[in-house]
């Protein structure tokens, strides 16, 4: 289940990084698969489950996601390779987010808005994120899909994503990322790094009602 390399000597270095906490000690790992058989067909999803302690002496136990490329050998691994849809998705997820989130914050939205990268190992086209599942996330049912109230939820923060986007490209420039490939991908990407919006949360939606 887990990849032969990430061991706890690999995930302790970037979680000492990600905590601010050189003292952290990974204690153990271990996984289970992050979907259901056909529901991602775009790479391998595993969530990890990680017991580590603190440098004051605490036990935390926290689960994260690993999002894995799919093998060159996977048919339609081609055409991702072929875009480069796996590098453009690590640098949303290492450059452009990290950006967003702070411009937004700015503005006085600190609500948990997507999931944060612990690790992006470009050797192993692999990124470590952050499981949303403890902030009652969920994923929404793609049969009956969002009612109206979600679906104005979610447009609304698509729009201030949007917004932050634009003051990115005036401000840093040099942060964009090229998107010069058709207009799919670039619908499939963006959906991708803005996936917390499209996830289902209640506790979320009552929040905003009551504001």
């Amino acid at each position: 289940m887990l990849p032969t390399w990430l061991t706890a000597e690999y995930l302790q270095p970037r979680l000492r990084a990600y905590c601010q906490d050189d003292r952290l000690h990974v204690l153990r790992i271990w996984a289970k698969p992050a979907t259901g058989t056909g529901e991602n067909f775009v790479g391998v999803m595993t969530r990890i489950y990680v017991d580590y302690q603190l440098g004051d002496g605490s036990v935390v136990n926290k689960t994260y996601i690993v999002i894995q490329a799919l093998s060159a050998d996977v048919p339609q691994a081609e055409v991702f390779f072929e875009y480069d849809l796996y590098t453009r998705e690590m640098d949303m997820y290492e450059f452009i987010l990290p950006k967003l989130k702070e411009l937004l914050q700015e503005a006085g939205l600190d609500r948990k808005l997507t999931a944060d990268a612990i690790a992006v190992d470009r050797e192993y086209n692999t990124m470590i994120l952050e499981d949303l599942a403890p902030y009652k996330f969920v994923n929404a049912d793609r049969v009956k899909q969002l009612d109206m109230a979600h679906t104005k939820l979610t447009l609304e923060m698509l729009a201030k994503f949007h917004a932050a986007s634009i003051v990115l490209q005036e401000c840093h420039p040099r942060n964009s990322i090229d998107f010069r490939f058709p207009s799919f991908f670039l619908l499939y990407i963006q959906c991708r790094w803005i996936a917390s919006y499209c996830l289902f949360n209640k506790t979320l939606f009552i929040e905003h009602l009551n504001r």
